[in-house]
């Protein structure tokens, strides 16, 4: 980890960011309970997970990209490989730079598919295993935590 802190502006991105990932684990949590042939039937609910997988993906994808510009200088190469970046700087640690690099290559089919095109089922499946947006949050406040970069 480098010793420079972290530019106030890089902070409150990622803070904003993470504020981002927790309401949308909230609200994807609430809708894990509505059963799978409700969710495929109901285009309202359908709309409201994926929309809030495309915002908590691309707010995890930010927080990487920007800890990865700090620790190494440079951006990272694509959103997957900012993931797996994290993990080889020690944000991140087993098998999650894998399962959010995964998370980071659904963002790009939900943003690049529409209508019937979508798999619905994929969708409801990852829906219903949220824990690696969890750990995520966890691990950045983590390395926040080991960084110092809220003590004055």
């Amino acid at each position: 980890m480098t010793d420079e802190e972290l530019p106030g502006d890089r902070l409150n991105r990622i803070l904003t960011a993470v504020e981002t990932i927790d309401e949308s684990l909230g609200v994807l949590a609430r809708k894990q309970q509505v059963g799978r042939e409700d969710y495929k039937a109901d285009s309202d609910t359908r709309d409201i997970v994926e929309r809030r997988f495309l915002k908590m993906t691309d707010a995890a994808i930010d927080i990487a990209e920007e800890l990865v510009k700090h620790e190494r200088a440079q951006p990272p190469e694509s959103n997957p490989a900012s993931m797996r970046t994290l993990g080889e700087i020690g944000v991140l640690s087993g098998s999650l730079p894998e399962e959010m690099a995964q998370g980071a290559r659904f963002r790009n089919v939900l943003s690049h598919t529409y209508g019937n095109i979508i798999d619905h089922d994929v969708v409801y499946n990852a829906l219903q295993d949220l824990e690696r947006y969890r750990a995520f949050v966890e691990a950045v406040r983590d390395y926040f935590e080991a960084t110092g970069a809220f003590e004055d």
